[in-house]
């Protein structure tokens, strides 16, 4: 009794987890710091289930899936061919499953001092890409 309810709930967490690649198409804001304003960016995101990975941002390292659940979808990483002997190249995000709302930030920091050089915030509503034909 206790091996089938066990069985059942790796069946059914193995259930929710979904696999494949999600294509999606936002629009929103992009802001500099220091000192920048809002402007508005589009930008495709591909989040790929299978290898829990996230592609996009002009960001060539690998952005990993820290966790997710049926709300949500965090992730972070960090760009290796961004770093220098004194910077490192990271984003960290949150894609809302259910509003389709996508919030990253992007930093540079002085490996060294830890101190944040500049930063890229996207605040970005996505959507599925729909297929053409």
């Amino acid at each position: 009794m206790i091996a089938a309810l066990a069985l059942l709930l790796v069946l059914t967490v193995a259930a929710a987890e979904p696999t494949g690649t999600l294509t999606l198409t936002c629009d929103g804001t992009v802001t500099h710091q220091p000192e920048g304003k809002p402007e508005p960016i589009s930008m495709g995101i591909i989040v790929n289930f299978s290898d829990r990975t996230v592609q996009g941002f002009g960001f060539s390292g690998t952005i990993k899936i820290t966790s997710m659940n049926e709300a949500i979808v965090a992730f972070e990483g960090s760009d290796p061919k961004a770093l220098t002997q004194v910077t490192d190249w990271g984003i960290r995000g949150i894609v809302d499953r259910v509003s389709g709302i996508l919030e990253a930030t992007s930093t540079i920091s002085n490996i060294v001092t830890h101190d944040v050089l500049a930063s890229t915030v996207y605040a970005l509503k996505c959507k599925a890409m729909q297929r053409m034909f």
